[in-house]
């Protein structure tokens, strides 16, 4: 015999009550996920939890640690919190072999081409540890590993928070055009956001919310598309759509050829991998997205300008490779981690000077890793940024890893002319893809 249900004031049954006290229990059980994934089954993992995920918040809001200053001390809590967690429950602490060794692989590399360079120059200026510092917070991944923390939704979310931002930023100044210089200026102080007016072409002209990790973004879209893919109804289908599609639409707002070709060719390659005939439908997708470009040859052939101003720096550079790696020693050797050199571009790029032309990094990232490891480092470093997409295309790999190598891939190639593969968003979204490539199935969100 089943237990009678309560009746209200008038014999109604209480719906409205059944109702707050579903609602009241599944409030509870969000707020104990959410108390579980931020603490982890010991309180004492919000010592590496809470200092770990405000280090990613300052990386992705102010790379150049210009507004919180914080950088350095978050992660150096952070492993003061892996330390005391090890010490109090060492079982907690689980290194993944895979990760430790890429991860020291990689800082071994730095070191010795550090030593390197003070055996062959040892002159100033030199900015091989400013750069070290980059490579010595790919220990993220360890700790990631170690303590089985799945990093990726709470990444991917923060970006779509980004994103979110630059669309406002792009619309504000759309409506207010007389706030475009406070926003300007506030932009450049932070070194967040460089707003300004392009060209590419005469009668080619927009306004560019360049923000500086607006490329991270290549993960945000895989991450929210194949969680739309598996979403179990329409509503949170739609609703992942939606956070891949604002990702998308800040990185053509960004005014950037490299964010704008990412933005365009990500979803024309996700969405086949999630049919059976993914080479036909990628060939499919692609020759639509070309057939749709067709009305903006004239656009792309004037942003493709030899004598455009980003393109003949990028040129003049391949000249002055050619006459660095003449030199069979620094081929094979390369010339130390952050040598600098004095090139012979004929426009003033747009990253760090000392004097008109000297400067110890370039656009060209992998021409850089040569230069600066040799051909053998440099082989080592490219395999190991490569490793999550071999593992991703020539392996058995859930959905989710093979997007997310798509979107790192995209990363990659958007790092072949844009120096933020050394910085510390670069070797952070590193840090995260080797977990994920090594490790996923041992984390939790």
């Amino acid at each position: 015999m089943t237990e009678p249900v309560p009746l209200g004031r008038f014999g109604e049954s209480s719906t409205s009550d059944w109702i707050q006290n579903v609602r009241t229990r599944s409030l509870r059980s969000r707020l104990e996920r959410v108390y579980r994934n931020a603490w982890g089954d010991d309180p004492r993992q919000a010592l590496v939890r809470l200092p770990l995920l405000a280090f990613v918040f300052v990386c992705v809001f102010d790379p150049a640690d210009q507004i919180f200053h914080a950088k350095v001390w978050l992660f150096m809590a952070m492993w003061t919190g892996v330390c005391v967690l090890f010490y109090f429950d060492g079982d907690k602490i689980q290194p993944a072999p895979g990760v430790t060794i890429c991860v020291l692989l990689l800082i071994t590399i730095s070191l010795l081409s550090i030593v390197w360079y003070y055996l062959v120059d040892g002159t100033e200026p030199y900015a091989g540890f400013g750069l070290l510092k980059g490579f010595l917070l790919l220990s993220i991944a360890i700790v990631l590993a170690a303590c089985r923390i799945d990093l990726m939704p709470f990444l991917s979310t923060l970006l779509v928070l980004l994103a979110l931002l630059t669309v406002a930023v792009f619309v504000l100044v759309q409506l207010r055009p007389e706030m475009f210089p406070a926003l300007q200026q506030m932009g450049s102080s932070s070194g967040l956001v460089l707003l300004a007016e392009r060209s590419h072409g005469e009668g080619f002209k927009f306004t560019q919310v360049n923000v500086v990790t607006l490329p991270l973004l290549t993960i945000s879209i895989p991450y929210f598309f194949d969680r739309a893919m598996g979403a179990p109804n329409f509503r949170a289908k739609a609703f992942n759509l939606a956070l891949a599609a604002v990702s998308i639409l800040a990185m053509l707002f960004s005014g950037s050829r490299n964010l704008a070709a990412a933005a365009l060719l990500l979803p024309c390659l996700l969405w086949p991998l999630y049919t059976r005939r993914i080479v036909l439908n990628v060939l499919i997708s692609l020759g639509t997205l070309a057939v749709l470009s067709l009305p903006f040859v004239a656009r792309l052939r004037a942003s493709l300008d030899p004598s455009e101003l980003s393109n003949n720096i990028k040129l003049t550079l391949l000249g002055d490779y050619a006459h660095i790696f003449s030199d069979l020693q620094t081929l094979l050797l390369g010339k130390g981690l952050g040598a600098y050199y004095r090139w012979s571009t004929s426009g003033r790029p747009e990253f760090e000077l000392t004097g008109e032309y000297f400067y110890f990094n370039t656009e060209l990232t992998y021409a850089e890793l040569i230069r600066y490891f040799g051909l053998f480092g440099a082989a080592i470093v490219i395999l190991i940024l490569l490793f999550p997409v071999g593992k991703a295309f020539l392996t058995d790999v859930s959905s989710r890893q093979r997007a997310l190598a798509l979107g790192w891939l995209a990363y990659l190639c958007m790092t072949a002319t844009n120096p933020m593969l050394f910085s510390s968003t670069g070797m952070l979204l590193l840090s995260v893809m080797l977990v994920e490539t090594v490790s996923s199935a041992n984390t939790n969100s």
